[in-house]
């Protein structure tokens, strides 16, 4: 992805979204991928919670929609948690299963407590479903801003740290499109 100037959040995260989406090979429907959008529109300025998501899930809300909207946070941070840092959950008392689980989880009651046929109520069902799927998504999505980063400071170096820790293939490809050929048998530089 080159770095070019988007004239909106939601503008930049649907084209960093929609090649996320074709990179983790899912087939969203169109509300999914703008939920995805919006999610990511809304943690780029929010900050997340230190409440443990699985005690915010069981308890009781006093109202309706005051559970509605706990099952969307709980469902909401689950899913941006194990995307975008799913590499330093596994230095975690809980691991990626841990979110993949309580966010599945919520999104599905989200979706029944909202009734079905309803628009909204259908893209909570479909990101319940495939919750799995769209963490794999966001993976791509931060891997692709995190290239974007580096693409903009020109850091071959912390390029190749990221190749050396992960031998992800589409870095590796960001490497030799710089002019660097790396070795995938684990010998480096060539």
């Amino acid at each position: 992805m080159d770095v070019t100037l988007a004239s909106s959040v939601d503008e930049y995260f649907h084209e960093v979204v929609s090649e996320a989406l074709d990179a983790a090979d899912v087939d969203a429907s169109a509300p999914a991928s703008w939920y995805l959008v919006s999610l990511l529109g809304e943690f780029a300025h929010a900050r997340l919670t230190d409440e443990p998501l699985g005690i915010k899930l069981a308890q009781p809300a006093e109202s309706p929609g005051e559970r509605v909207q706990t099952l969307k946070q709980v469902g909401d941070q689950s899913l941006y948690v194990a995307g975008y840092f799913a590499d330093s959950l596994s230095r975690s008392l809980v691991d990626v299963e841990y979110y993949v689980g309580i966010g599945q989880t919520a999104y599905a009651q989200l979706a029944r407590s909202l009734g079905g046929g309803k628009p909204i109520a259908d893209v909570y069902g479909e990101l319940a479903e495939q919750f799995p799927r769209f963490v794999d998504v966001l993976a791509h999505v931060r891997k692709r801003v995190t290239m974007a980063e580096v693409n903009a400071t020109t850091d071959i170096g912390k390029l190749y740290e990221i190749w050396l820790r992960t031998r992800d293939a589409w870095v590796e490809k960001k490497l030799a499109a710089a002019g660097l050929i790396v070795d995938p048998g684990g010998r480096g530089i060539q």
